[in-house]
């Protein structure tokens, strides 16, 4: 068994076994006991039994997604979570889930949007007349690699809460009345050829409903666009000089501060289908293992050691968009890492973890990323995305910026095509 194994176990036991040996203590205690003496008694006894048995099943779910990853399985989270995948949001392939969110917000008389919500990008001049001189709506910029999708039919894929200050905070901040819309990344062509692809905001004034009927989905006509097999139309000439302004460079004026301590930010994800119940509480009870274990000094899930090189490796494959790649095992990318879980500059991080083991194709070889500062960064090591790999945000509190996950070819290995 896996050290991190063992140590989930030890918890999960003992965790059971404390709740076990508490109920039973409180049972025979209040036996001899009457009036407000025995109720505080059997209240404190079931209290702390019912907390042992949240972090007992917390424990079990941990053990769970760890078999799984041995096992080279998908993530737990991530597979209860495929029905809100891009090509399943695209496809219109709700469960109960969402159509439950929608009979609340019908029967509530609100009109904010739900994940699944066919929606319609409003005409360039309509959009113009929204934004204010700098050309942006409540400090997000409406961007001219944004002006093509005008006029398309697309779903929503996430309703934006937060986003993360990359940069410069590192702190989760409040965005209002944005979404993200399935499969629209921006190409870079207006930004010096930057190749980040990061998913673009659309304020929901810059979108109106539209009447969901299944006959017109996946249509290329007055339909629903098919937007997962939109081009990324990449420049190929190197990048100007000059600085540059995006949304993610502006995100910080476009967003407010948020205690960590507002609930908000764990459950509007939840309500408004951003994660089905079933892989929010995966999350939820594994954020809750997870600080039982740092309270007690074990492992956390997903496990990630530490790197001890001073000088990291650079490993070439030469992999090329279309290509078939194998992540290589958490242990293996451990040994390419510095002191600072870093590859050549690059982080390999626990979200990544996730990813071990499996197989994926190639989306795309990244080369040159707009920096906060809004300079173009050309890379000495270029890094990988690979396709459908992006940050889920479990471990950002639900985050819903679904960027990118950059890969090192240190930490991938060619692998052959799926077996259809």
């Amino acid at each position: 068994m896996h050290p991190s194994s063992a140590s989930y176990l030890k918890t999960t036991v003992l965790a059971a076994s404390s709740g076990a040996l508490v109920i039973g203590l409180t049972l025979v205690a209040a036996r001899d006991l009457t009036g407000l003496s025995r109720a505080l008694v059997e209240g404190a006894g079931w209290l702390v039994g019912l907390a042992s048995g949240c972090v007992a099943l917390a424990g079990a779910v941990t053990l769970v997604r760890s078999k799984r990853r041995a096992e080279g399985r998908r993530d737990l989270f991530l597979d209860l979570n495929a029905s809100r995948d891009p090509e399943a949001v695209s496809r219109g392939e709700f469960g109960w889930g969402l159509r439950v969110r929608r009979l609340f917000r019908l029967a509530s008389g609100t009109s904010h949007p739900l994940v699944g919500d066919l929606v319609e990008i409003r005409p360039l001049e309509e959009i113009e007349s929204t934004l204010d001189e700098s050309g942006c709506l409540d400090g997000l910029p409406f961007m001219p690699e944004m002006g093509r999708f005008c006029g398309r039919r697309i779903r929503v894929f996430r309703c934006v809460d937060k986003i993360l200050d990359f940069g410069r905070s590192w702190r989760l901040r409040r965005l209002e009345d944005t979404v993200l819309l399935a499969g629209l990344r921006c190409d870079g062509g207006a930004h010096g050829g930057c190749q980040a692809s990061c998913y673009l905001l659309w304020k929901t004034a810059w979108l109106k409903p539209v009447r969901d009927d299944p006959g017109q989905r996946n249509s290329h006509g007055d339909g629903e666009a098919d937007t997962t097999r939109l081009p990324l139309t990449v420049l190929a000439g190197p990048a100007a000089p000059s600085c540059h302004s995006c949304q993610f460079t502006e995100l910080t004026g476009a967003s407010s501060p948020m205690s960590r301590w507002d609930l908000r930010q764990d459950l509007e994800p939840l309500l408004s289908g951003n994660v089905t119940l079933a892989a929010f509480c995966v999350a939820m009870l594994t954020r809750l293992f997870n600080k039982i274990q740092r309270l007690r000094g074990g492992s956390g899930y997903p496990p990630l050691a530490r790197g001890r090189l001073k000088r990291t490796p650079l490993v070439t494959h030469g992999f090329a968009p279309g290509d078939m790649v194998r992540v290589l095992e958490d242990d293996e990318i451990v040994a390419t890492l510095d002191e600072k879980n870093r590859n050549r500059g690059l982080s390999f991080d626990e979200e990544m973890v996730k990813h071990c083991g499996q197989r994926y194709r190639v989306a795309m070889r990244i080369e040159r990323i707009l920096e906060k500062n809004g300079r173009i960064l050309e890379m000495k090591t270029p890094c990988i995305a690979l396709e459908g790999v992006d940050a889920s945000g479990e471990l950002l509190r639900f985050c819903t910026q679904h960027e990118y996950l950059f890969w090192r070819e240190a930490w991938l290995e060619p692998a052959s095509p799926l077996a259809q």
